[in-house]
């Protein structure tokens, strides 16, 4: 896997775009955050070293369902789509079906929070 720095700012993906590679952070803090009313992002969780982010687009070939903007500059390994199929297509279909309804569940859990947000 390639690694890739980021700056305080810079966005890594953005809410409801085809996601084509996540991201396993080594280095800084990013916020994850969602559109509510009127397109305002708002803050759904801030992630640090060791989480992965990104990985649902991967999993279920859905848009994003939220934009990643780092907090401070950092550094990340870059995981690809392809290299993620070719490692999922590895695994124990149980895995996979437990991890694609893991997917479906965070994805209703920020739809909830979005709405809560309203």
């Amino acid at each position: 896997m390639e690694t890739q720095k980021f700056t305080a700012g810079e966005v890594l993906f953005s809410e409801g775009e085809h996601g084509t590679h996540a991201y396993i952070l080594k280095a800084g803090n990013v916020k994850i955050t969602k559109k509510i009313k009127d397109d305002t992002p708002r803050t759904l969780v801030t992630v640090g070293p060791g989480s992965i982010i990104g990985e649902m687009a991967l999993v279920d070939d859905a848009p994003r369902a939220g934009s990643a903007v780092a907090l401070e500059e950092g550094e990340a390994m870059v995981i690809t789509q392809e290299e993620f199929q070719k490692r999922l297509a590895k695994s124990d279909p149980v895995v996979v079906l437990l991890l694609k309804i893991y997917t479906d569940r965070l994805r209703q859990q920020a739809e909830n929070v979005a709405a809560r947000m309203n």
